[in-house]
């Protein structure tokens, strides 16, 4: 099924005179000469402007590439040509889609206490913050930072603000000095109501007072984006009249899809080369064809060397054919993020794909997995919300709800979010499994093994959960056990993927940090698309201070997210059991296989 899609639907024979082959620019000359501006104006466009531009990075080097349409189309909304556009998907819009309205933020000056030594941190913190707002989305948020009197205490500021200007949130700070660490609160109050929308609390490691104004400052812009960005319902877009036929081949495809299951996913594809063949003008069937191909390769039934080329084809087709459409440019993030690895892409085209449309919720789902790959759990629970507030029986949702406190090492949460999943459908595949990994971080091991069983159950068999039941084993100090299963799993010969991501895992767990990292360097040569979580991943926190892990983490271009893990700026402390005890539940476990 999958060759057949690379030959036929995306190959040469399909795109011939099509403006897929001939109206897309594959360098900074290219588009300049085709604006008739040098290379240098054009590249300003798109640092200052947002002028729609695609990276894609081939090892150490890349390259760009951008399409006419969305340059003609940005051309527009830069002379006011067009009242109704795309608003952050090119950066430049002065009426956004998403909001009707310019969003002012006004930033409340620290009120530090006098017995605080940490003035000029707390300057820096909200010099940070105010910048970071205004780079994010200068088109769509003015920031006013607010110059009161000393003596003006915090409760009467929402009262100077409204006599000052006609701001739509105050962003109010507090911070309380205990000792020579910092604990800052971030409040974000809508001015009409004076209700408070979003808080947090972040907790500064002393050791690493330097790092907090840029760290604090990107989580906060986040949570704030996420708040005030998508809330607003988005008015209709007009588009292009499609066939009913292929419109009903796209929604199946998409209700195969949903299932998750590799039958599911190549019934899928089945119905979205369908729907092309009805409508080739169609864009969202070339958006379901990506996100196909992207779950084969990430639940590893697939290599992502043979399905992803096709699905970053896929994805950009859509995106050609229909710049507003929120599921394209979602599908092209999660491509960037997890095959590419050029996060910087992944998050911009995530926010595109939010304000295309601000109640797609797949579009806050993966955001939400980006988010906490970085560290920014914060903004991830935040993105993750909102999904559920917009489908709130979404099953694979509820899931990701689960592994999004996963990563953040909130178990409890996680394990209740997954137990709501199961209500919702006791069959589905991954809540057992992502189900089996909390319960093995609280050392309810017996469980655990139970939870993988039932996911290698349903699954018909499955390689990489059988390699998550090895760890569980390892951690249990059953090494016999784990051993046995990664000897089965190495000498097998039927199946493409091999887990090397888990099977690295395992061996962290065993102790092993060579194989750790042997395994981990394989995971990382096959873009294996676990290996965005390596950060977060609470199975490697005992080993992340070896050579071996930080040489991968460095390989794979994650060293500048490594300090996040530590939860040094989190509310909350995560959970997890004590793993001396791992040994007395090997008995348990021995009962439970």
């Amino acid at each position: 099924m999958t060759t057949n899609f690379v030959s036929t639907v995306l190959g040469s024979q399909r795109f011939k005179g099509s403006p897929f082959a001939t109206h897309r620019l594959d360098s900074w000359k290219e588009i300049a000469r085709y604006f008739g501006r040098g290379v240098r104006t054009v590249q300003l466009w798109e640092k200052r402007e947002g002028l729609p531009i695609h990276r894609h990075f081939h090892r150490q080097l890349g390259s760009i590439f951008a399409f006419c349409s969305e340059l003609d189309a940005w051309r527009d909304r830069a002379s006011g040509k067009i009242r109704d556009p795309q608003a952050e998907a090119a950066g430049l819009s002065k009426t956004s889609k998403a909001t009707r309205h310019h969003i002012t933020i006004r930033v409340q000056p620290l009120h530090k206490k006098p017995i605080c030594e940490h003035h000029a941190l707390c300057d820096a913190i909200v010099a940070k913050t105010i910048v970071a707002l205004e780079q994010l989305n200068p088109e769509q948020l003015s920031v006013e930072p607010t110059q009161l009197p000393l003596e003006v205490d915090s409760q009467g500021f929402a009262q100077c603000v409204s006599e000052q200007s006609a701001a739509d949130y105050i962003l109010k700070w507090d911070v309380q000095d205990d000792g020579g660490s910092l604990s800052a609160t971030a409040e974000l109050m809508l001015v009409e109501t004076e209700a408070v929308v979003w808080s947090h609390i972040y907790r500064c490691h002393p050791r690493k007072l330097h790092q907090v104004p840029s760290y604090l400052a990107d989580q906060i812009v986040k949570c704030i984006w996420l708040t005030v960005i998508s809330s607003p319902a988005s008015p209709p877009v007009t588009r292009r009249r499609e066939k009913p036929g292929a419109r009903a081949a796209y929604l199946k495809g998409r209700y195969f899809w949903n299932q998750r299951s590799e039958e599911g996913l190549r019934k899928a594809i089945h119905y979205f080369e369908a729907a092309v063949q009805e409508d080739p003008q169609f864009a969202p069937p070339y958006s379901g064809i990506a996100d196909s191909l992207t779950l084969l390769s990430f639940y590893e039934i697939v290599p992502p060397s043979e399905a992803m080329p096709a699905a970053s084809r896929a994805a950009l087709r859509a995106i050609e054919l229909d710049p507003d459409l929120a599921e394209a440019h979602a599908s092209r993030a999660d491509i960037l993020f997890h095959f590419e690895r050029d996060w910087q892409g992944a998050d911009l085209e995530y926010r595109r794909a939010i304000q295309c449309n601000p109640r797609y919720a797949l579009g806050y789902q993966w955001y939400a997995n980006l988010l906490a790959a970085k560290g920014q759990h914060e903004a991830a629970h935040v993105a993750i919300m909102h999904a559920l507030e917009i489908n709130p029986v979404s099953l694979i949702t509820l899931v990701w709800a689960g592994v999004t406190s996963h990563l953040a090492h909130h178990f409890d949460e996680a394990i209740r979010h997954y137990q709501s999943a199961l209500e919702l459908d006791p069959d589905f595949i991954w809540t057992h499994m992502y189900l089996a990994q909390a319960l093995e971080q609280k050392g309810r091991l017996k469980e655990a093994v139970r939870e993988f069983e039932t996911a290698i159950k349903l699954a018909g068999g499955s390689n990489c959960v059988l390699a998550m039941k090895a760890h569980t084993h390892a951690v249990a100090g059953d090494k016999a056990s784990a051993r046995h299963i990664l000897s089965r799993l190495k000498s097998a010969t039927n199946h493409k993927c091999m887990p090397s991501y888990d099977i690295a895992a395992t061996y962290a767990a065993l102790g092993e940090p060579r194989q750790m990292g042997m395994w981990l360097n394989r995971a990382c040569n096959e873009r294996n698309m676990k290996v965005f979580s390596l950060i977060q991943d609470p199975r490697f926190d005992s080993l992340r201070h070896r050579s071996e892990f930080k040489e991968v983490v460095n390989h794979v271009g994650l060293a500048h997210t490594i300090q996040s893990h530590t939860g040094s700026y989190n509310a909350h402390a995560g959970e997890s059991f004590d793993r001396s005890q791992a040994v007395t539940n090997n008995q348990t476990l021995r009962q439970a296989k």
